[in-house]
């Protein structure tokens, strides 16, 4: 199956990238995936290490919403040892507030 027949069969993108910021839209790879699968009706939702200036653009460019793994300020070396365990937290916590918000649109729905 075609990578595009793959994204547009799916529900959500979540990518990730070490920094989100001004730059984003113009060459990283979290902008074109979004780009992509927003030509498809696929929201995209973005993680990144850090969220610099500039990142509000990124919802011009198929970015639906962002946020940061860090959850406080740390050392560059610390972030990047713990990375893989920050990145599965931010995932899990995103999923747990999509999941709210699908129980609020039910409740809408169902009232």
């Amino acid at each position: 199956m075609k990578k595009r027949q793959l994204l547009a069969r799916a529900d959500l993108v979540i990518t990730a990238e070490g920094a989100l910021d001004g730059q984003s839209p113009y060459g990283k790879v979290p902008c074109e995936v979004a780009r992509r699968a927003e030509a498809l009706g696929v929201p995209t939702v973005a993680l990144a290490g850090t969220i610099g200036k500039g990142a509000r653009q990124t919802y011009e460019h198929g970015i639906a919403a962002y946020a940061s793994i860090m959850r406080r300020p740390c050392s560059l070396g610390k972030a990047i040892d713990e990375g893989g365990k920050l990145l599965r937290a931010a995932a899990e916590n995103t999923m747990r507030m999509l999941l709210v918000g699908q129980r609020l649109a039910w409740r809408a729905r169902d009232a």
